[in-house]
């Protein structure tokens, strides 16, 4: 599944922006050691669920586009100095024109936050800042399958007298 946390970590580069070296896609053997450093962590905690699906024929050019549409918890994680302000910022950003903009031009949905958590107090910490957003992101993927299709069918129809009655069915 990373396919839509590497477009949401692009979205969010471009939304805030953002130093795109300090947005790190979570489980891929990243460490965050520095607590200062203004990163920000992506992670999908749950399943995705699909949402629909369908399919599309192109007669033109004989391909079969098979699709779904899927929806996925992400969370990110905002760390360092100013991580309450990222965060927030972030928050307020995703119902701007720009956010719309961006969604569109990549393809994904990013919905609002539905939660906002303060990790260091959770984890009873005295470091760093933490703060954790949850939000669900809807993308899409798809195939592309080659369909021939017949321009003309023939059809013969034998019967037990041997008689032999001849279709012909064109596009």
């Amino acid at each position: 599944m990373t396919e839509p946390l590497r477009l949401t970590a692009m979205f969010i580069r471009d939304l805030l922006p953002h130093d795109e070296s300090l947005i790190k896609i979570g489980r891929i053997g990243e460490d965050i050691t520095d607590f200062t450093t203004d990163y920000i962590g992506v992670d999908a905690l749950g399943s995705a669920v699909r949402q629909a699906t369908g399919e599309s024929y192109d007669g033109t050019t004989e391909v079969m586009t098979h699709a779904q549409q899927w929806q996925v918890p992400v969370t990110l994680s905002f760390y360092g100095n100013n991580a309450w302000d990222n965060a927030t910022r972030f928050v307020l950003l995703i119902s701007s024109q720009a956010s719309y903009e961006l969604q569109r031009t990549m393809g994904i949905g990013v919905y609002q936050a539905s939660t906002l958590t303060d990790v260091k107090i959770i984890a009873g910490m005295q470091y760093g800042n933490r703060y954790e957003i949850g939000l669900n992101v809807q993308f899409g993927v798809s195939a592309l399958v080659d369909v021939l299709c017949i321009d003309t069918a023939r059809m013969e129809l034998w019967t037990e007298n041997n008689i032999i009655e001849e279709f012909t069915n064109e596009r």
